[in-house]
């Protein structure tokens, strides 16, 4: 069996040796699942809502002070944060330091639980100036530290706030309940229909998103 998309795949299966070959449907308004799905009842394969948890138990213990239970949140701030460094048609949610580390405070206040600042490859700024200056023991800032290690700590955690990325799929894989920050210029759903325990918010100015944040903790 042979499944592809892309015309240049289409092309290069014909040429392979194969018993079947399943071309996904090329109706944009369907989402991915829906495609799976479709694949699956060729097959004769059945689909059970349990197939979502596509991630097993992680037992790796981060070397941190952190004891993990799920008194914590993780707020995932990379890239997509920074206004010169995403896509510059989209709504500019980039806070200022005071803004983040009042967001930050507030979902403490609001959920009396620890909050764990995760990031990407690189460290926006901000986050290296605020972790230098430690300004409040319930925030705990992972860097530098590979992406296993935050399926880990996103597993471990009572809830997940990011722009919508590969963490998103990690939340959604483990049921984890998580708060997901898109553009409203770009259509999600094929990527996110099947998420379970998922809300979503559209970019804003970074003020009026945190009040939005918090109302929904």
């Amino acid at each position: 069996m042979f499944r592809t998309q892309k015309k240049r795949s289409k092309i290069i299966s014909f040429f392979l040796n194969k018993d079947l070959l399943i071309i996904p449907n090329i109706n944009q308004s369907l989402s991915y699942l829906d495609d799976i799905k479709k694949i699956l009842k060729i097959l004769n394969f059945t689909f059970e809502d349990s197939d979502l948890k596509t991630l097993n138990e992680i037992d790796k213990i981060i070397k941190n002070d952190i004891k993990f239970t799920n008194n914590f949140l993780v707020f995932h701030f990379d890239e997509k944060w920074i206004y010169d460094q995403y896509i510059s048609k989209y709504i500019n949610i980039e806070p200022t330091y005071n803004e983040l580390f009042s967001l930050l405070n507030s979902i403490i206040s609001k959920t009396n639980k620890n909050v764990v600042v995760t990031t990407g490859l690189y460290a926006p700024e901000i986050l290296n100036k605020m972790k230098n200056d430690k300004p409040n023991p319930k925030i705990i800032f992972f860097d530098n530290i590979n992406f296993f290690d935050i399926e880990n700590i996103i597993q471990k955690s009572y809830c997940l706030i990011s722009c919508h990325g590969a963490v998103s799929h990690v939340a959604a894989a483990m049921n984890i309940k998580q708060i997901d920050i898109i553009d409203k210029t770009y259509n999600y759903s094929k990527w996110t229909e099947h998420f379970r325990n998922y809300t979503l918010l559209n970019r804003k100015s970074f003020n009026v998103l945190s009040n939005d944040i918090i109302k929904l903790l």
